[in-house]
């Protein structure tokens, strides 16, 4: 019960503010608390000001959500372009490691050529000294 009843606080103020409307319906009285009833007619209430208000507020309410579908829209448009670099950033980083495989490739192979013609290079300077030192003479004839 006590529990219902700590829950039922948070409806207090709004619960006083129409507590006094309910006794004015209960006991048949109008907004101003005189008794409605013996054939009198209820003074009118100038109600412009109030209409003209809630126009006002209507109004207010068509813009914002007029504002909101714009907004919508443009949240959409956004989305789509954030889709889009993603997918193309994605695209730059695949490109990239392809790039840099491709490097580490021509690397190697670069090493093993290299590799290669300093074999080759010793090679020939061998042979010449060889031939030089070794290698027919001239005078010998």
């Amino acid at each position: 019960m006590w529990r219902v009843l700590l829950q039922m606080r948070v409806l207090l103020p709004y619960l006083a503010k129409v507590l006094p409307l309910v006794e004015r319906g209960l006991l048949g009285t109008n907004v101003t608390g005189h008794a409605l009833g013996g054939g009198q007619a209820a003074p009118a209430f100038d109600t412009s000001r109030l209409d003209g208000q809630i126009a006002g507020l209507s109004e207010a309410q068509r813009d914002v959500n007029n504002a909101l579908k714009a907004q919508g829209g443009e949240v959409r448009l956004l989305q789509e372009q954030v889709a889009s670099l993603t997918k193309l950033v994605e695209r730059d980083i695949q490109t990239h490691q392809e790039l840099a495989a491709t490097m580490i490739r021509l690397g190697k192979t670069l090493r093993i050529w290299a590799m290669v013609v300093a074999t080759l290079l010793g090679a020939l300077i061998g042979l010449l000294l060889a031939f030089t030192a070794f290698g027919p003479r001239a005078g010998n004839g």
